[in-house]
């Protein structure tokens, strides 16, 4: 394929899905100009470093015991926390720990779902910032490899 056509057909994809969500009233360009100046995701993640996060029940998050293909695992996970601003999402025996991070609007229910690459048996964690504070729930996912064990068993 041309690369002029892909990176037209690149921007123009982008720009259609900004300028839907623009419309809708889910994004605010003032609001997304400022979470990029106050550091948005990096700056999250360099608090979470600092801080310690206490386990809670009030992180639901939904996840097969065992994955039959770690490639992609469907997760599910909601915050019934007040005022989240942040979700993290962690695995911790992955080459890349860190799976994905979100800023999330004080507008936005604090519910996602999604499918994460899980390379052997781990624990997944879901942290959410809730007033300045991190809070954390995680759930151990079992890899198998055509009905076979990997990692810990």
């Amino acid at each position: 394929m041309n690369q002029a056509r892909r990176h037209v057909l690149r921007g123009t994809v982008s720009t259609a899905v900004l300028s839907v969500a623009v419309a809708a009233g889910l994004l605010r360009p003032g609001q997304a100009v400022a979470s990029t100046l106050n550091g948005g995701p990096r700056e999250t993640l360099r608090a979470l470093q600092r801080g310690n996060p206490g386990l809670t029940s009030a992180i639901r998050l939904k996840a097969p015991d065992i994955a039959v293909d770690g490639a992609s695992v469907f997760i599910d996970f909601s915050c019934a926390l007040p005022e989240v601003d942040a979700l993290v999402v962690f695995v911790d025996r992955n080459p890349q720990p860190l799976v994905a991070a979100f800023q999330i609007a004080p507008e936005v229910v604090p519910a996602l779902q999604m499918r994460i690459k899980v390379a052997e048996t781990a624990q997944v964690w879901v942290v959410a910032r809730s007033a300045g504070q991190f809070y954390k729930t995680g759930k151990m996912v079992k890899v198998t490899i055509g009905g076979c064990g990997a990692g810990l068993n």
